[in-house]
């Protein structure tokens, strides 16, 4: 009876798992039952969820900047209050854009809006799986 090896670490101990991702027969010391893996294999896998956390990291990152700009205006308004307020507002409501806009600078607004959401449109697009 010939005793199979460790296709990963190669020692000549029985070789009783298989890796579910990659087939390969593992000793106990390359297994890791817990995800049902082979070692090599658990660690690709680690690398690649850690990776799946960009995209919270990224909408997290756009909340505080929404946030800060939202105390920002809020104290520039408590400051100087008689100052001259301009905005440009674009809503998506599937694929019709309302675009919004008031004050002497408006239409600087509304293109600076159209600017941030092509790139954030972008960004969707290439960050989608």
């Amino acid at each position: 009876m010939e005793v199979k090896g460790c296709q990963l670490c190669g020692t000549l101990a029985h070789a009783t798992y298989a890796c579910t991702h990659c087939k390969r027969e593992v000793c106990q010391a390359c297994f890791k039952p817990e995800m049902g893996v082979c070692s090599e294999c658990y660690r690709r896998l680690k690398n690649e969820t850690s990776l799946s956390t960009f995209p919270l990291k990224l909408f997290l990152l756009g909340f505080v900047l929404i946030i800060s700009g939202m105390i920002f205006l809020i104290a520039s308004s408590a400051l100087y209050g008689d100052a001259q307020t301009t905005a440009g507002i674009i809503i998506f409501i599937g694929p019709i854009p309302i675009i919004l806009g008031t004050g002497p600078y408006s239409v600087f607004a509304i293109l600076l809006a159209t600017i941030l959401t092509v790139i954030g449109i972008v960004f969707f697009l290439l960050l989608r799986k």
